[in-house]
C-alpha cells in the first residue's frame, strides 16, 4: 500500500487491518495515536468500526481520518457523524494528507494537555 510506505518513510509506525473487525482488535491491542479508516471494507465497514472505536476510546481523543473513494456530501457527512474527525477523498495528495496528520497531532496534544489541567 502506498500510504503505508509514505507514512513509514516519514517515521510513523504503521499497523494495518483488512476489515473493520480487525481494526477494532488492532485498536484494543495497540492504542494508536491516529487511525486512517477506509469506508468500504469487508466484514464490517468503516462507519461501524469508527463508531465502536470512538466508544472504546471513551474520553481519550483518538483521531480518525476517513479515506474514501466516495465524494458525495451524504457519505462525507456520515464519516463525521460516526466519529470521524476528518476525511480525504481518493485519490489523495500526500501533501494534504501530511497536513491533516499534523493538524490531528496538534489537536490530540491540546486535548491531552486540557485533560491534565482538569484532572
Amino acid at each position: 500500500m502506498i500510504l503505508k510506505a509514505l507514512l513509514k518513510k516519514r517515521g510513523y509506525n504503521v499497523i494495518e487491518a483488512e476489515n473493520g473487525v480487525e481494526a477494532i482488535q488492532q485498536f484494543k491491542e495497540h492504542a494508536p495515536d491516529l487511525i486512517f479508516m477506509d469506508v468500504m471494507m469487508p466484514v464490517m465497514d468503516g462507519y461501524e468500526a469508527a463508531s465502536e472505536i470512538k466508544q472504546l476510546a471513551g474520553d481519550q481523543f483518538v483521531p480518525i481520518i476517513f479515506l474514501t473513494a466516495m465524494s458525495d456530501e451524504e457519505s462525507l457527512a456520515r464519516c463525521v457523524e460516526v466519529g470521524g474527525d476528518d476525511f480525504l477523498s481518493k485519490p489523495y495528495s500526500f501533501t494534504v494528507l501530511s497536513a491533516k496528520v499534523k493538524a490531528m497531532e496538534r489537536i490530540r496534544t491540546l486535548h491531552r494537555d486540557t485533560r491534565r489541567l482538569y484532572s
